[in-house]
Order: structure tokens, then sequence, then C-alpha cells
């Protein structure tokens, strides 16, 4: 979605882009002539933009005008983030205006809204037409005679995030009748998982938004999967405290599903309990079925395990399209990104589950959502599916008795090289690019054979001179794959 599209005016878009072009870390040492043809424009628009932008900055900075031109051309940090000044802009759309206006206003008003704004409801008509597209990728509608949204409660609040969201990131606080740090508590008390500093700062945005629309009395609807998963916080004892009124259950429990169905990528740093507690949560009959489906249909030997991340990340998706009844907002909507179109039948693959479904009616969602369901899963899967595509594999037999010293080390180390087949899938010497074998093993006779040293002493020295090997091997078979 082009956020800045919808949001900003034609003047304002090409100021962003063109900060945003200046944002990146290669982008040094300008002239207004290099930034033309960066910009695919011509000498005096880009010089037009850039004064125009260069106004903005002083103006919000306070900083001399030299200062600052100096600091926006050359290897210089940025006199102002891209983040605080996409929220400078966001701040004098129209639009965006509009929205926050029927969001936090005790009683929004049209009339009062266009006498504020000194305009027509036929301006307001105009501007709202590149939104309405968006606001109907969530199945949300604003009425413009009560300036009331309508369609799902958690998609409005979906939907809601995501423009709060984009126009901000945390470099602002929009929320004026909602205290943060009053939020910032009653995160700690009703969150399931421990957030990192910007993820906090999006729990916290998702929060007030949730109790603007409680406290206009919007109601999420009665919801089986928001039970259940309240009801395995509940048992599995993840929250530290409750909701203060006039949050009910239910919204506390979509709270929770929003803290856990959007993609992350750090399982590394997380506490070791917390991928298993996440599991335990989502799981239910159906996603179950589902993700199981999809990671027999993507699993490949050459690529290792599915990996607890893409396997967490496909059921958080699976699971927000049961609790949503379809397609819900996720990190990529706001900040973008595409599937990799090199990745080899992924999207088909992902359809092809969805038509083996069971014929019950929890899985209608997923027919029903067919293709960007796949996308999205796609997005996540491709880098894992294309893991062994961009490497020739080198196929390695281990004929060494396992209760041999070191052999748990050595298999382990083998198993660690992305572009080494697993040992256990090679099932006959014809197949092997190499062979490791005892000094007393049959082995030593085969072709491309590699003496194992036992000998714990030699044991870092025989890793080094292993990979050597494998990697001649690789390079060799990559060079013959290209002449193919």
């Amino acid at each position: 979605m082009d956020y800045a599209g919808i949001f900003l005016e034609r003047a304002d878009q090409l100021k962003y882009q063109l900060y945003s072009l200046l944002a990146r870390p290669y982008v040094t040492n300008m002239t207004i002539t290099d930034l033309a043809g960066l910009m695919q424009a011509k000498y005096q628009p880009t010089y037009n933009v850039f004064q125009e932008l260069l106004g903005d900055l002083v103006a919000i900075t306070g900083k001399r005008r030299d200062v600052v031109r100096k600091q926006m051309l050359v290897a210089a940090p940025l006199p102002l983030s891209l983040d605080a000044y996409r929220s400078y802009l966001v701040q004098q759309s129209l639009v965006y205006r509009l929205i926050d206006y029927a969001v936090t206003a005790a009683a929004p008003s049209p009339n009062q809204f266009c006498e504020r704004e000194f305009i027509s409801r036929s301006t307001i008509s105009r501007k709202l037409k590149p939104v309405n597209n968006l606001m109907a990728h969530f199945g949300v509608k604003l009425k413009l005679a009560k300036l009331a949204f309508s369609g799902s409660e958690m998609n409005i609040r979906y939907f809601l995030y995501t423009v709060y969201w984009w126009a901000h990131r945390g470099s602002f606080w929009p929320f004026e009748n909602v205290t943060r740090s009053t939020l910032h508590e009653e995160c700690n008390q009703i969150g399931i998982m421990n957030e990192r500093p910007m993820t906090q700062w999006q729990m916290q945005y998702f929060l007030a938004i949730s109790h603007l629309r409680v406290g206009k009395n919007h109601a999420i609807v009665d919801n089986p999967y928001l039970d259940a998963l309240d009801q395995k916080v509940v048992t599995l004892h993840l929250r530290a405290g409750q909701p203060r009124p006039p949050f009910t259950r239910t919204d506390t429990a979509f709270y929770n599903f929003f803290q856990i169905s959007q993609p992350r990528f750090d399982m590394r740093s997380r506490l070791p309990e917390a991928p298993a507690q996440e599991i335990a949560v989502l799981t239910n009959p159906a996603s179950a079925t589902v993700v199981d489906a999809l990671c027999n249909a993507l699993y490949q030997s050459a690529s290792g395990d599915i990996g607890t991340d893409l396997y967490l990340n496909m059921l958080r998706l699976v699971f927000g399209y049961l609790i949503c009844g379809g397609d819900f907002p996720q990190a990529q909507d706001v900040i973008g990104g595409g599937v990799d179109e090199s990745a080899p039948n992924v999207v088909e693959k992902v359809q092809a589950v969805v038509q083996t479904l069971p014929t019950d009616a929890a899985f209608d969602v997923f027919r029903q959502n067919c293709d960007p369901f796949a996308i999205e899963i796609a997005r996540l899967a491709t880098p894992y599916v294309r893991r062994c595509t961009r490497n020739a594999r080198v196929f390695v037999k281990l004929d060494v008795d396992p209760a041999i010293e070191g052999y748990q080390a050595l298999t382990g180390f083998l198993n660690c090289v992305p572009w080494v087949a697993r040992v256990s899938e090679v099932q006959s010497d014809e197949e092997c690019d190499v062979v490791i074998g005892a000094d007393d093993s049959p082995a030593k006779n085969l072709p491309a054979d590699f003496t194992w040293y036992a000998n714990a002493l030699d044991l870092a020295t025989y890793r080094e001179s292993l990979i050597q090997k494998l990697v001649t091997i690789r390079k060799e078979k990559q060079a013959l794959a290209a002449l193919e």
C-alpha cells in the first residue's frame, strides 16, 4: 500500500520521496544534478523540491539554512530523522486530520470539521477517495454523514493502527486524550510477551486505539478463537495483571492476539520458553492442520529444518486468518515488500495446499482468500526455499562408527553448513561428493575419501581442512552447473 500517496499532497509526496532518498546510507556528497538523476527528474523541478524541503527542515529544527543544506548534501547525519519528517508532513495532511478527528473527537461532526478546516463537504468526499480504497482492503468504511467507521471492529482497530504507525512510528505520540505512561504500565500488566523498545511503542499505539474505540462503546463481537486464546493465556499464567475497565476479556484477548500475530525473526534473543508458549497459545485443530500441511509442502531437505522462526510466523498468519475471518494487517502492509519472483513456485505450492484442506467450514476462510494467503505465506517462506537454490549442494557420506569419539561433534558441524546435504540423506556411494571414514574403514578406497581424525587434539585442525575441501567441491559443482 502506498500510504504516502494516500495521505500526502503531491508536493509533500515529492519532498518525502527526496528525503527518503537522502536518508539512504550510500547517498552522500550529492549535488542537485545527482539528486535529479536519482529521482529520474529534471534539474529545475528537483531544485524546487529541494528548496521546499530545506525550508521545512529549517523551520522544524531552528538551525541556520546553510547548516541544514550542508547536512542534507554531504555525508553528515541528516538534520531530522525520516520518521520525524514523515510525521510532520502527515500532521499537515487533511485526510489524516479527518481520520484523527473521527477517532479522537468526543462527538465527531462533519459540519464542525468543515468549519474548523475551512473546507466544504465535497472537498472531504474528494479527499477520501484514495483512503476509501485503503479501508476497503480491511473491509472498513468511513460513513461521511456521521464520520463513523463501519465494519468488523477488529479490522477497524487494525486499520487505525496501520495509519498511526505508518505516520509516526514512535517519533510522536498522537493520542492527546490517552496518557502514555498509564498505557506503558497497562501493557506490562496484560501483555503476554517480553517486548523490545520499538515493539513496546507499537503495543502502546495499538492499546491507545483500542481504548479510544472502547471508550465510544465499540465492542468486538464474540469470537470462539479469541475465547480459546484467552483461556490458554489464563491457564498458562502469562498475564501479570488485569485490564482496567471498560476493557473486557475479549478486548484483552484481542490485544494479546495482536502481540503474537505479527511476524518475528528474533528467536535467538528470546527466552527459551517463549516459542513453546506461543505455539501452545496459537495451536488449535484448525491451525495445526493448515500449518502442518504447509510444512509438508514447503519442506526441502537441502534447506534443513523449517526452523522455529518460520514455523511460528506461518502459525501466526494461519491463526490470524481464523480469528479475523480472512486477511488482516501484517508488518509488510505498512513497510512494503513483495514476493521474490525467483522463488520456485512457492505461491503455487501454497495454493495447492489450500485446495487439499478438509471441507470443514473452518477452512473456508483459506479457500475464500486463497491468493492473498498464498502471497503472504510466500513472503515468509521464500528465504527458506531459496536457501538451497542459491548454492550447489555437497553430498557427504559418513562411514564412521557412531560410537567413535567425536562423532556427534562431526555430524553437528556438517549439519550446520547450509549448503552441505544432511549426512543421513546420502544413501549410496555413487551420489557422494566426499566420503568421510575412519582409518580402518573401507571408505578409504572410495573416490574423494577424507579420513576422520577422532583425536580431540586434532579436531580444530580437521574441521579447517574439511571445510576447505568441501568449499572446493562446492565451487566445482557450481562451475559445472553454470555451464549446463
